[in-house]
């Protein structure tokens, strides 16, 4: 008989955590056919959900350049494909917004990867304020309340209470979208794991 004391449970919680917290849930697109197309090329309109991933919703909205609003096309593949080790999703003068709320958890960390080759680029957190940018490099640290920001290389880092993301550009492409479920739902999600493996025993 196996017995469930602390350190039993522990040694089977602590790698459950790393495994769920290293996993993620992440948007690639690699589902999709390259040249696949969303946007006003596909008749969809701003705020249209075009797309789902891994519980991960995205939905089309406009891109805004000084004052002026422009909605055009994103592509699967598209011409920065070769940048990229799956296929990226190419934004040209689009946004996309990447919403977490249907995981069915709470996110505090999200990352993406980036190519940018164009003069502008938007950028917001949990439809907070409106970033208007000649480089995603220059996205602030304290990005929207509660949530900071950092460019490390062509990925994106964020940390806090996440709920959605908008990114959009004139010629910028996209891919590896993980979202990462806070610390006390990945214990939560592993004791689950260990209660049914203890319920199989018996």
């Amino acid at each position: 008989m196996i017995r469930w004391d602390l350190p039993f449970v522990l040694a089977l919680v602590v790698p459950l955590c790393a495994g769920l917290r290293a996993r993620g849930n992440i948007m690639t697109f690699d589902d999709l056919a390259v040249g696949t197309v969303f946007g006003m090329a596909a008749g969809q309109s701003p705020d249209d959900v075009v797309y789902e991933q891994d519980g991960i919703r995205m939905s089309v909205d406009q891109l805004v350049v000084s004052g002026v609003q422009g909605f055009l096309t994103a592509e699967v593949g598209g011409r920065y494909g070769s940048f990229f080790d799956s296929n990226p999703l190419d934004l040209n003068n689009i946004s996309v917004r990447l919403d977490f709320r249907h995981l069915g958890f709470a996110i505090t960390e999200v990352s993406l990867d980036f190519l940018e080759l164009g003069p502008l680029s938007n950028f917001a957190v949990n439809d907070d304020t409106l970033y208007q940018l000649s480089s995603l490099r220059e996205i602030p640290f304290n990005v929207a309340p509660g949530v900071h920001a950092q460019v490390d290389g062509n990925t994106i880092k964020l940390d806090g209470a996440i709920d959605e993301v908008l990114i959009g550009g004139q010629e910028l492409a996209i891919d590896n979208i993980l979202a990462i479920p806070e610390p006390a739902t990945l214990l939560l999600l592993a004791l689950g794991g260990v209660a049914l493996c203890r319920k199989r025993a018996r």
